[in-house]
């Protein structure tokens, strides 16, 4: 089972108010408002190690519910720096919500949404296995059984349900 690890780099929603996300993110660490100033300095502060894909998800929904964002890494792998700031004009908004598209950045080995169809994995298929296959016949059509596959139940007596009687209501 594959494990990840979880860093916070300060990253908010494209939408998200900085003050409240600071305070929710202040409310997530359990630490005074006043001091949560130092997370938001871009630099990878590790919030769990070696959790599950499934946690991992609940802290994703956890961190974008305030507005902030987090990178999850393979565990074991390098911790994600912070993106430069870009000149690229903002994600475009979503027509149905009325908020930035719902995909998290792609930075380094985050897990992330891929759009619908998209090659996920782009390594090399590995070579067929060689297996010998010479020793093995297959029998004629409709000529086996499944005798073999039958087991004998022991026997059990019938209870005696004698002394029931039914009534109606």
């Amino acid at each position: 089972m594959q494990s990840f690890d979880i860093y916070f780099l300060g990253e908010m929603l494209p939408d998200a108010d900085p003050e409240a996300v600071r305070r929710g993110v202040a409310k997530l660490f359990k630490v005074q408002e006043d001091s949560v100033e130092r997370m938001f300095s871009g630099k990878a502060l590790r919030v769990k190690q070696a959790v599950d894909a499934e946690v991992a998800s609940r802290y994703r929904t956890a961190f974008r519910d305030v507005g902030a964002l987090i990178q999850i890494v393979a565990n074991g792998s390098p911790p994600p720096s912070a993106k430069p700031a870009s000149s690229s004009p903002p994600p475009a908004k979503s027509a149905r919500t009325g908020g930035s598209a719902n995909r998290p950045p792609s930075v380094g080995n985050a897990v992330g949404l891929a759009p619908p169809g998209a090659t996920i994995d782009r390594a090399e298929p590995p070579p067929p296995a060689d297996i010998d296959t010479s020793s093995l016949e297959a029998l004629p059509p409709n000529t086996g059984s499944l005798e073999d596959c039958h087991v004998e139940k022991p026997h059990r007596p019938i209870p005696d349900i004698s002394h029931l009687d039914l009534q109606e209501d």
